[in-house]
């Protein structure tokens, strides 16, 4: 106990000693140029020429230089950007020279499509508080498509998006574009209700500009942008000159109605539903939002792509319904906030089977709980003081079960009436920097269940942002009628270096055996602590063949919380290089020296299951997006040696094909096979848990496919089929004390099983007035397990011999903003 006790002070001494090392060193002073801002009485006419009066004698932003390929010289072309505005908007015009207007990349795309489009792109990055961490982008293509994101400052990612911060955020503002003989042209007009300004009669926000040169993929920003950082909020400019401006008004309706007709093959008639509802934004101050939606209709989002889950684990699954997607960045702070959580499979769904009396069966068992309403308050003050609210309300759940000879019928709560509640502080720091603290509360009153968690998240930087100190701490307690409270923390430290050639990092995370956030948050699993040394090399100076390379090497050392026992230790290294014909590569290999202990694969408190050392590789890949067809891909392989010669491998590809600028389909394809696994099947308490081996081949195949007809209508359709199979060979083991197994005389039974998931979604949209959309949406679904099937075509027909269902819906959103409905009573 002593050795571990000096181990665990050795280690956050460390922590501590390089934190203070980090913070005192030699510090780099960003160069921030400056322009001024012209106000103007007449707006221009949004129509991508700047031939107006409005744009004479307006200060122009000239001089862009590299982000990548190079970062130490000037753009190709000239740009040149102008910035004027009024009392009700900004207005940017910005002029990209191009000798050969005929090479400008000018694909289609649906709105928020980022770089995922092959098109010259321009962007603005507005901070008007100018404190380095938050902020908006506002992005359009030569092909007119926009693209908006509300910057986080957490340096998150969207799914599917290479820029950072939400970019779900949707804001309601006019742009268009113009290919001319010498370039094109951008206008843009973005309101001032899009936006969250102090309330001050002179202002300064951080700008910068950004242009896209896609054939080649060069980037360039007007304030300079040091991509060894990569934190472009942190490299803005400064716009003066703004006076006498008011925050406006910020009140938007969003009422819909929606209709749906929906039919499984179980049913003899198609079931129709007709749905209405609201969702509402009102500024409640110049920088205060809130967001409520009444009724709320989630049944056009996009199928999960379901798995066969074979792990003690839960799956997390994406979170697609727009309401829990835009606007919530501050309630990602310490990773504490699983929005699935809310409307989901109710807590008792599986226990029904175990209250049913004799001769009792059940008639129906909701899989989701009903949300009725939720509401999102968030902003931050011009001190820098980010507050968020979130409240969520769920209505009792209950299955219907039924007496088969009397057909009485009663019913059994699977969840009651639930309320669930987020508030969060985040405070900005300079040298983008920041520090918060947030509460997630989940209640529910008729079952005498309180879950709270409380955490922080900090992010302290030098003025270089090269080095700094980041972390999270939690701590959890449920609280249960007529029981004792149960407590639980966690925390993650890791200081550094985070930017630059050479990069390191010390982290240590601890999560206890009682902590736990999964009432309202996900977390993998608990009781573990993680001990991690990183170093990276990278290198993204252009040399020879390659645009940028670098490699890296991190050691794991692992552990149980409680008892504290050595769980694993790992040793990876890793190489990544693009090169100059835009061919991505990275590899990976780990190596297990001494083997693990799992003690989570026997679902038994105390026990665990030994595993061999284990060497794996893993590698992914890209070819040139800009081309007509691309391909991206990956393998995996693993290698376990043990007695029973465990091996994993699987390979994935996914051609890309553009068939012109608004026709884009892709074919992937992934197999993945588990040779010998070894894994858990069942028990009888602690001393008789029972494992098999088995292999178990995974296919899954995906077709996507576009079809851009204007830069407002789109038609889309995804495809997707899951097959796995689980197939034993009759080796079944008894774990031992150990962790070792021995192996049985007797068979335990069939256990062999096929998983199918298929889903197709083909969606159209129609933007047919500013932020309202019509959405007509088919969606099919199978979902089916039993018994295995090996034959890939006999396994289709088994399938669709299965439960289908079917559903078309077409869904009404009209956007109604104040401002705009003030203006047309002023000028009657």
């Amino acid at each position: 106990m002593f050795k571990k006790a000096k181990y665990n002070r050795i280690l956050l001494a460390l922590i501590v000693l390089l934190s203070v090392i980090t913070v005192q060193s030699t510090l780099s002073q960003i160069v921030k140029k400056e322009i001024n801002a012209i106000r103007i009485s007449e707006p221009p006419k949004i129509d991508g020429l700047l031939d107006e009066t409005a744009w004479e004698n307006v200060p122009e932003a000239t001089d862009f230089l590299q982000y990548e390929p190079f970062n130490d010289r000037p753009a190709t072309f000239p740009t040149i950007v102008k910035f004027t505005y009024d009392d009700n908007a900004i207005y940017i015009g910005a002029y990209m020279y191009d000798p050969n207007p005929d090479s400008i990349l000018t694909e289609l795309g649906i709105r928020d499509s980022d770089s995922r489009i092959n098109a010259d792109n321009f962007s603005i990055d507005i901070n008007p508080y100018n404190d380095g961490v938050n902020g908006f982008t506002f992005k359009v293509s030569a092909s007119g498509v926009q693209t908006d994101v509300n910057r986080s400052g957490t340096g998150r990612r969207s799914p599917g998006s290479s820029t950072r911060g939400d970019i779900n955020w949707d804001a309601v503002w006019d742009s268009d574009v113009q290919i001319v003989e010498d370039g094109w042209i951008v206008e843009m007009e973005i309101p001032y209700s899009a936006l969250r300004f102090p309330d001050k009669e002179v202002q300064t926000w951080g700008i910068n500009y950004w242009r896209d040169l896609r054939r080649y993929t060069e980037t360039s920003s007007w304030n300079f942008a040091d991509r060894q950082v990569r934190n472009q909020m942190n490299y803005l400019g400064i716009i003066k000159g703004i006076e006498g401006v008011k925050p406006p008004l910020r009140l938007a309706l969003y009422p819909y109605i929606s209709g749906y007709i929906e039919k499984s093959s179980s049913q003899d008639s198609w079931g129709k539903t007709l749905r209405g509802g609201m969702d509402l934004k009102w500024g409640i101050t110049e920088s205060f939002t809130m967001d409520v939606t009444l009724i709320p209709d989630f049944g056009q989002v996009r199928s999960d792509e379901k798995i066969l889950n074979l792990t003690p684990f839960e799956v997390r699954y994406e979170e697609r319904r727009q309401f829990f997607t835009e606007g919530t960045e501050l309630f990602q702070r310490a990773n504490l906030f699983y929005s699935r959580r809310i409307g989901s499979e109710p807590v008792g769904y599986e226990d029904v089977e175990d209250l049913l009396e004799e001769g009792e069966v059940i008639t129906e068992n909701p899989t989701k709980t009903k949300m009725i309403n939720a509401t999102k308050i968030s902003g931050r003050t011009n001190k820098g003081l980010g507050i968020g609210f979130l409240n969520a309300m769920t209505l009792k759940s209950e299955a219907i079960v039924q007496n088969a000879e009397t057909g009485e019928e009663h019913s059994i709560m699977t969840q009651p009436f639930t309320n669930y509640n987020i508030l969060v502080f985040d405070q900005s720091l300079p040298n983008n920097s920041y520090v918060s603290l947030i509460n997630t509360n989940t209640y529910m009153k008729d079952a005498g269940y309180i879950a709270n968690v409380t955490g922080s998240e900090f992010n302290i930087n030098d003025k270089s942002n090269l080095y700094g100190v980041r972390g999270e701490i939690a701590v959890s307690q449920q609280y249960i009628r007529d029981l004792d409270d149960n407590f639980g923390h966690k925390y993650e430290i890791s200081a550094g270096k985070f930017g630059g050639e050479i990069r390191y990092r010390l982290s240590r995370e601890v999560v206890s055996d009682k902590y736990d956030q999964n009432d309202l948050g996900y977390l993998r699993r608990n009781n573990e602590i993680e001990n991690q040394v990183t170093f990276d090399y990278v290198n993204i100076k252009p040399t020879g063949i390659l645009l940028s390379y670098g490699t890296g090497l991190n050691v794991d050392y692992n552990q149980l919380y409680n008892p504290r026992k050595f769980t694993g230790l790992n040793i990876g290294l890793d190489a990544r290089a693009e090169f100059v014909n835009r061919f991505d590569i990275f590899i990976k290999g780990e190596y297990t020296p001494m083997g693990m202990k799992d003690y989570y694969e026997p679902r038994v408190e105390g026990r665990y299951f030994s595993i061999d050392r284990a060497f794996e590789m893993f590698s992914r890949f890209s070819t040139d997006s800009r081309k007509m067809i691309a391909l991206r891909g990956g393998f995996r392989y693993q290698k376990i040696f043990s007695p029973y010669d465990q091996k994993t491998y699987s390979i994935e590809a996914i051609p890309r094909f553009r068939v012109n600028d608004k026709f884009t389909y892709s074919l992937g394809v992934e197999h993945q096979q588990r040779i010998n696994d070894i894994g858990y099947i069942t028990d009888n308490g602690p001393d008789s848990i029972y494992f098999g081996k088995r292999n178990s081949p995974t296919w899954i195949g995906t077709i996507n496919a576009s079809y851009i007809f204007t830069n407002t209508i789109s038609l889309g359709f995804d495809l997707r089929h899951y097959w796995s199979r689980v197939d034993y060979d009759g080796s079944y083991y008894f774990l031992n004390e150990d962790g070792t197994l021995s192996l049985l005389e007797n068979d335990l039974g069939e256990a062999d099983l096929s998983y199918n998931a298929f889903t197709i979604d083909m969606v159209f949209r129609w933007n047919f007035a500013p932020g309202s959309w019509m959405v007509a949406v088919w969606k099919n679904i199978v979902d089916a397990e039993g018994d295995l099937v090996n034959n890939y075509f006999r396994n289709i027909d088994y399938m669709f011999s299965n439960n289908q269902v079917n559903s078309f819906s077409l869904k009404f959103l009209y956007y109604l903003d104040y401002q705009n409905i003030h203006k047309v009573f002023q000028k009657k």
